[in-house]
């Protein structure tokens, strides 16, 4: 019981903790505040008591009470704001990876991005030519640690896709981009690190970071985007130590930053000497994409090439481009995380690069985002959205007179047989929850049944 009476006092968290646990009392006590954001007893938003009110209603020494709150953000759980307080994160109580709902569920899956299997003929065909010859036999031992000419040339050739001029002593191969990401914090980054991102963003960034004890901050907005001001400003008043962006079509809210945004960024890149970690996902579904910011920030730019979406989702690989200064420590973390990725997806990414495969199938692959952003605009005609002709996702706004939050959206969707995802999942530390959903554009892949869930969302969202 502590010294003083608290019975009384209005205290937005009277946490109980076991005292006779081997526990450290600071770990107990951010265990305990994720238990209750867990169990709803602490709402996304709530202001925490003050750090000397909480050690008096506890009996514990000050400092205690500052250990458990930096390690609740380094958990993710909470955001300090200078002269306000401690908050809880309005991502605290989200589910970090999104999840794939089983094929026999009764629901249309309108939230994963899942590229066309039908597209993905074109890789297995060739898949198949590569299992009769004499020495597939190969590719089913351990891959070599070091690249071949062959392997180069399609990383090279990949990047070139993109607008960025790469060499051999640029590139390295993960297995899929979020085992990039977390090489890349664990190798650059450390525990208490801050890093920083826009304000809703790609939740397996979160995932990772709150593994490795790296505190992910959301960017201000200035005039209705970031910009270098926004990076000066968590530099500044968060000492964060990098950057982590996805300029081509921003998962989720669909947003291109343009060429100049890119050159300012790079800019202040440049001259602060920061890492950028660039994830170009979704550039190469544009036929010709906008240059990286990596490319105008060459000795700080770290670019992830994911293979999954534009070329098969089976294929667990990325390509990394990674400047010569980050080059010995990513690779030295990613040898000791995956070794190296199988020999089979390492050939059949090669191949289907350097032999020209690919090219088709991102044509296809193009041609299938186009017709499905078409075919959502012609049924969802009352409804808000940002993205692109050429984006595979919609970031859907929820009228102010449907009176419904994104979650409690998802929910009512999901009961109606359409799978979304709310802005709760995305959302960035104590940001502001977008009143949002975001909708994926080729997850089903029936035609009739994506024009079903179409008309749910249209006819949900628009009734008030």
């Amino acid at each position: 019981m502590p010294v003083n009476s608290f019975e009384n006092y209005p205290m937005s968290w009277k946490p109980v903790i076991n005292r006779n646990s081997e526990t450290p009392i600071y770990i107990a006590l951010a265990d305990t505040l994720k238990t209750d954001i867990l169990e709803g007893r602490l709402a996304p938003g709530t202001k925490l008591p003050p750090q000397r009110e909480l050690a008096d209603y506890l009996d514990i020494h000050l400092s205690t009470i500052t250990r458990a709150f930096k390690l609740c953000e380094q958990r993710g759980l909470v955001c300090s704001i200078v002269g306000r307080g401690t908050f809880i994160s309005s991502d605290a109580a989200t589910q970090g990876m999104l999840t794939i709902r089983e094929a026999s569920e009764k629901i249309i899956e309108m939230g994963a991005i899942l590229p066309n299997p039908d597209i993905e003929q074109l890789v297995t065909n060739y898949l198949k030519e590569i299992v009769t010859e004499p020495d597939f036999y190969k590719l089913m031992q351990y891959a070599p640690v070091q690249y071949d000419k062959l392997q180069i040339k399609a990383a090279v050739r990949w990047f070139n896709y993109y607008g960025l001029k790469s060499s051999k002593e640029n590139i390295l191969f993960s297995s899929g981009s979020q085992n990039a990401i977390f090489t890349i914090l664990s190798a650059l980054f450390s525990p208490g690190d801050k890093i920083a991102t826009t304000n809703v963003t790609y939740p397996g960034l979160k995932v990772a970071a709150n593994s490795l004890g790296i505190q992910v901050i959301p960017l201000p907005v200035y005039e209705n985007s970031i910009t270098a001001k926004s990076l000066d400003y968590v530099v500044k008043n968060h000492d964060v130590k990098g950057f982590y962006l996805i300029p081509d079509f921003n998962n989720p809210s669909g947003e291109l930053m343009n060429t100049d945004t890119r050159r300012e960024i790079a800019e202040y890149i440049n001259k602060k000497k920061l890492p950028l970690i660039e994830d170009s996902i979704y550039s190469l579904f544009m036929s010709k994409p906008l240059p990286p910011i990596s490319s105008f920030a060459p000795d700080y730019g770290i670019m992830i090439g994911s293979v999954s979406k534009i070329l098969s989702p089976g294929l667990r690989l990325a390509v990394i481009h990674v400047p010569e200064r980050y080059y010995t420590a990513v690779s030295n973390t990613l040898y000791s995380i995956v070794i190296t990725p199988p020999a089979l997806m390492m050939q059949l990414f090669t191949r289907t690069v350097n032999i020209g495969i690919f090219d088709k199938i991102r044509e296809l692959r193009i041609k299938e985002v186009k017709d499905r952003n078409r075919l959502f605009d012609k049924i969802c005609t009352g409804l808000k959205s940002s993205g692109n002709s050429c984006c595979p996702l919609r970031w859907v706004f929820i009228p102010d007179e449907k009176n419904v939050n994104p979650s409690v959206a998802e929910k009512e969707l999901s009961e109606l047989g359409i799978q979304i995802y709310s802005a709760e999942r995305f959302v960035v530390g104590n940001s502001d929850i977008p009143p949002a959903i975001r909708v994926s554009l080729i997850s089903e892949h029936n035609p009739e049944a994506y024009k079903s869930g179409l008309k749910v969302l249209n006819h949900y969202l628009s009734q008030s």
